[in-house]
């Protein structure tokens, strides 16, 4: 056989001829002349140096050759059909899938319900929510783990892009009743003599809100140091004592019957963001979550004016 160099309008012309056993209705189908699909049949015929079709005057069927590259090139079309029309679906939003990182908490509070509303409008895409550890965002992002991450970072790799999602705020939670509930704006030096609860310093807020007491000069009483953001509003819940939290968290405030107060003196904001790997596309299913959840976020009131 010959170096082949066959293209698709030759193997549509030869799977068409092959259907309809005529020439004429073969053009007729591809809206070509009969002309063309003769030399479409005759090129492919010399790439192969075989004859796939035996011709007469009345009849045009497939030659041994033919009968045996039929399938073949049947399938190519239909695999070649399926590809464009599942490039398709993806454009369209009518299938795909996306990953996405966050930390246990904001991946518990605030996307769960943006995640049903955009399966809601988009059925056909599945949406993977890994919650992890706020230092493990960014490397599931860079090894293509998940297609983008959300969270506050300090600082982000040469290999990853970040981009703002929305603004938050450190408030102070204190328990129904406490004394500083009573006020409509707390500074940050009240927080002194009330039983606190920490978090612990491998936690990127505990850092952030150990600077922010540092800072203002205030040294707090410790009743207890944990781990995760959960730990510190089922415990404020319970009475257990005040803490400083990122605003999102007052989204479930209400329902741990927690008051929440803006802190001042100073006034702490910060940017929470998508990071994605540079230079990396995202599917069409992956661009429109993000856009989708911009939106949503703009929706919640989590800066208290």
């Amino acid at each position: 056989m010959r170096q082949n160099h066959v293209t698709l309008k030759q193997i549509r012309a030869f799977v068409t001829v092959a259907q309809t056993g005529s020439f004429t209705s073969a053009a007729t189908r591809l809206h070509i002349t009969q002309s063309a699909v003769s030399v479409l049949i005759s090129e492919i015929e010399e790439q192969f140096g075989l004859r796939l079709f035996d011709r007469t005057t009345r009849l045009v069927e497939l030659a041994d050759a033919g009968r045996d590259f039929y399938p073949v090139a049947e399938k190519m079309l239909a695999d070649l059909h399926n590809a464009l029309l599942s490039s398709k679906e993806l454009v369209a939003k009518k299938r795909g899938r996306v990953a996405v990182a966050a930390t246990p908490f904001m991946a518990s509070i605030l996307l769960p319900k943006a995640i049903r509303e955009y399966t809601a409008m988009y059925p056909g895409i599945s949406v993977i929510l890994k919650d992890t550890l706020a230092g493990l965002i960014q490397p599931k992002v860079r090894d293509g783990e998940v297609d983008f991450g959300i969270g506050t970072f300090e600082k982000t790799g040469r290999e990853l892009v970040a981009e703002p999602l929305m603004a938050d705020m450190l408030l102070l939670a204190c328990p129904a009743g406490h004394p500083l509930a009573g006020k409509e704006c707390v500074v940050w030096r009240e927080l002194a003599g009330h039983p606190f609860i920490s978090l612990t310093g491998d936690n990127s807020v505990g850092l952030l809100i150990r600077k922010c007491l540092a800072d203002a000069g205030v040294e707090v009483h410790n009743a207890y140091e944990v781990s995760y953001l959960s730990t510190v509003v089922g415990m404020v819940g319970a009475g257990l004592g005040i803490a400083v939290l990122p605003s999102y968290t007052s989204l479930i405030a209400q329902s741990y019957n927690i008051q929440i107060r803006k802190l001042v003196k100073p006034e702490i904001r910060r940017q929470i963001s998508f990071i994605t790997r540079q230079g990396r596309t995202l599917s069409p299913a992956a661009e429109s979550l993000k856009a989708f959840l911009k939106t949503y976020c703009e929706g919640k009131q989590l800066i208290v004016d």
